[in-house]
């Protein structure tokens, strides 16, 4: 599984970066740090600067199309990807 850590720029609204049709197309399950640490994904540190944080999980095959609609969207100031498992 493949596991995006998105920094959101401040005033910008988070829940237009994926449209319904790529999560379902996907499978790719959005979720804030809080969340994900509530359905057990363990090791999520902390950001150190407080910046606002998106995780996004997503199967290897789709990690093209997730990093070119994070990298194209507006609201997405950067992001690093993690391999969990």
């Amino acid at each position: 599984m493949k596991l995006f850590e998105v920094f959101v720029l401040e005033g910008h609204d988070q829940s237009t970066i994926f449209s319904p049709e790529v999560l379902a197309e996907t499978g790719a399950q959005v979720m804030t740090p809080a969340e994900a640490k509530f359905v057990g994904l363990e090791g999520i540190p902390d950001d150190p600067e407080g910046r606002q944080r998106l995780l996004v999980a997503c199967q290897p095959a789709d990690e093209r199309l997730i990093a070119s609609r994070l990298e194209a969207h507006e609201a997405v100031a950067s992001f690093k990807l993690h391999v969990l498992g």
